[in-house]
Order: C-alpha cells, then structure tokens, then sequence
C-alpha cells in the first residue's frame, strides 16, 4: 500500500526476466494519501486544517493561516488484504485444471511523517514537510500460482519538501516549493524456463533514485467562511541506473546490475472549504493524477545475456495507464474545547486498464471511509487518532505465461485495506 502501488519502478520488475514478463504497478497508482492522522481522518480531504502544518502535504498556501510556529510528527500503519481466484491451474503451478482461491501473506507497512511551518515575516511564511506521497507493499506465498507476476512488491518513497508562502493581498495567498523524492525498490517474482528445458528462476531486484520536482498552489478566501485552493505537483523523471537483480535456482546464483526510467506523474487538487460556524466546518476535494506518463516498463541488462535465452539484454513492457480522478469530502466538528470529532468518504478511480491489470496492484475502484478524533490534552497540544477502511471492486486478469499453462484467468476479490493513523501536532510559540 500502501502503497503499493505501480511502483516506481515498479519498473524493475523482475518480470524484467521474459519476453511474456508481468506488469508491477500499485493502488490508485502507485500513490499514497496518508499525508497526516487528521487529513486522513477526513478522507484527505484536507486543503484548508486548521492550526495544524500538515497542509504543507495538501495546500501549502494555507500556512500563510498559522500566527506561530507548529510541528506535527506522526505515522500510519497500513495492512491490505485481497484474495484470488485462480480458474483452471495449469502445469507450471502444479496444477490439473482445478479453481484455488489465495490471498497475500500478513505484511503491513508503515507511513511516517513530520512537519514545521512558522511565520517568518508581516506575509511571508515558510515550512518543510516529510511525508510519501508514493509507495507500495505487498507479499504473496513463493509458491503461490502468480508467483510468475510477483511473490513481493515493495517501494519506499519520501519526499522533503521545503516551501515559502505568501500572501497576496487580503484574499489571495500562494506558495512554491520543491519534492526532493526519493524511492527505494524491491521486487520478487518468479521466471517460468520450463519449457526451454531448464528450471524456474528466482529473480531479486532492489535499487533507490532521488530526483527533484516542484510544486505550487493559490488559495483565495471569498470571506473568512469560504476558501478555495488549486495545488499543482509537477512530474517527476526517476532514473535508476545502479539497480541489483539476482537470479537464482537450483543452487546457482547469477547477478547482473539494472537501469531503467519512470516518470511519476503530475496532478493537479481543487479543494473548496467552508465553516458553517465556529464548531463545524466541511471540504470538498478533487484530485486529477495524470498516470499516462506510467506508459511502460522498460528495463535493461548491465549483462546482456545472462545465460538464459529469453533476455537479450532489455525486457519491453507496455503498461498504458490512464489518468484518473479522485473525489473526497471531509468533516470537522468540535465537540467541546477538548475534543473534535473528523469524518470523510473518498471515491478513488483506478487508472489501471484491464489489458495490463496484475496482482502487484490488487485492487480496482476504491472506496474509502474515515473517522477519528481530536484530543487537546493541554493549550497548545493536540493528539489524533483515525480509522480508515478502503474497500476495492473486483477485477479480472489473465494469465501471465500462457492460458493454461499456469492459470486460465483469476479474478482479484474481496479488496480490503485497513489503515491506523496517530498524529501529535504542538504549536511551539
């Protein structure tokens, strides 16, 4: 999960090996949402909190709204869950035309994050956050039937975003800043080679990348009741040329390092917030992701060869994603000086196409619902704690070798994801 997710190079897939190799890809894309407890709390729909530097992830003009200095620390835990249905398993698994239904192995991941923001200035502001904003992380059986697409997918992103905001006149603010994005990447799956008289590969991949992106947003405030905020992220060209992948079976070990290129998209989220009164406030939001830079997965070979026929020094793989929405609304309503309570509802589009759908990225349309809570256990001090499940629509896959040779087709069901967040936010002075 998260995140999951369509990886970055998801790009080094092992599935790098064949000439029929699988896609790697994760959630709605590859992207991660769980940028603060209270935003997550409100189904991330988050542009416009109050008293909290967590908007530097979701609208950084707002901080030009914090009189002080803030920092807000905190992590989610992230556990996904999915089941398979294999229809008709062939040979190469094992199998003799029977349906088995699997699921992925207990692996939850954890999503940190840390803010500062202060006012440096009459109009001018200035903070850094760290937070994912890409990620994935999910683990099947070795021996499970689509190991040949993946067994484990993890990425690791962070981004260090360092931001200046200022206002614009009374109504008008903005910001600028930079993604200092990181990602780290490992990949397992299984090569088929049966059929050229030689027995399954293992295939190990694991590499990291840092690149730099920008980002901007403007917020105008009708009154002091009603906001709207655009916040644009660019894309982002990773290129990994000092990757390792390993290739294993019956004893033997071969190594060979990897490169490859991915661009992470750029996306654009309107936020529209309104305070009904002091006590309740809402927020709708919409999030377009332009995942149509994620239109391959290319990977080449330090060592053409490798001694195995299939791979002749490059691995081809079309992916063709799609950009797609997201939708959220979010609710804030304090029930007494102490305490606030936060609730939101999220539609997620898949950008997947049915034609490259795989299993390191389980999960269609997603729906989402939150709740949590606000806790101010002192002036100045306050403690959020957020549930969050994230149900996805079925899809269907086809074989990843050949039909019948390990499955016919699978269906991927019963998508459930459950995430625990806590965050602790202090205002300094």
């Amino acid at each position: 999960m998260v995140n999951v997710r369509k990886k970055l190079l998801t790009l080094l897939s092992a599935a790098a090996l064949t000439a029929c190799a699988s896609s790697a890809a994760f959630a709605e894309g590859f992207g991660v949402y769980e940028w603060s407890a209270a935003g997550t709390a409100m189904g991330e729909a988050y542009m416009f909190g109050e008293e909290d530097p967590s908007v530097l992830a979701y609208n950084p003009a707002q901080i030009t709204k914090l009189d002080g200095t803030y920092f807000s620390i905190g992590a989610s835990l992230v556990n996904p869950d999915t089941k398979v249905l294999f229809r008709r398993l062939g040979p190469l698994v094992g199998g003799h035309g029977q349906d088995e239904i699997w699921e992925n192995e207990y692996d939850p991941a954890v999503i940190p994050y840390m803010y500062y923001a202060t006012k440096a200035g009459k109009n001018s502001w200035w903070g850094v956050a760290m937070f994912s904003r890409f990620g994935n992380q999910i683990e099947y059986n070795d021996l499970w039937p689509g190991r040949y697409d993946t067994i484990f997918s993890g990425i690791k992103g962070f981004t260090v975003q360092p931001t200046y905001a200022f206002k614009i006149g009374d109504k008008l603010s903005a910001a600028v800043g930079l993604d200092i994005n990181y990602v780290k990447l490992r990949m397992r799956k299984s090569v088929p080679l049966t059929n050229l008289g030689m027995p399954n590969v293992g295939t190990d991949l694991e590499g990291d990348t840092v690149n730099v992106g920008w980002l901007a947003s403007l917020m105008y405030d009708f009154d002091d009741k009603t906001s709207l905020a655009v916040t644009y992220r660019s894309r982002i060209k990773h290129t990994m040329d000092d990757a390792d992948i390993a290739f294993s079976s019956n004893g033997f070990n071969i190594e060979s390092g990897a490169n490859g290129t991915v661009t992470l998209p750029d996306s654009v989220a309107i936020g529209l917030g309104h305070k009904f009164n002091d006590k309740t406030r809402v927020e709708l939001n919409a999030v377009w992701t332009n995942w149509e830079t994620y239109n391959a997965l290319n990977i080449y070979f330090d060592n053409p060869a490798l001694g195995i026929p299939p791979v002749y020094g490059r691995s081809l793989n079309e992916k063709n994603w799609e950009a797609c929405w997201r939708y959220g609304i979010g609710i804030e309503h304090k029930l007494s000086k102490q305490w606030s309570i936060l609730a939101g509802y999220v539609f997620d589009e898949s950008p997947i196409p049915d034609s490259t759908m795989d299993f390191t990225v389980p999960t269609g349309d997603r729906h989402r619902g939150s709740i949590g809570f606000k806790y101010r256990f002192k002036e100045n001090h306050e403690i959020v704690f957020a549930y969050t499940g994230i149900w996805a629509d079925s899809r269907e896959t086809q074989s990843r070798v050949s039909p019948g040779m390990d499955y016919q087709s699978s269906e991927i069901f019963d998508g459930f994801t459950q995430v625990i967040s806590l965050g602790y936010t202090v205002k300094l002075k």
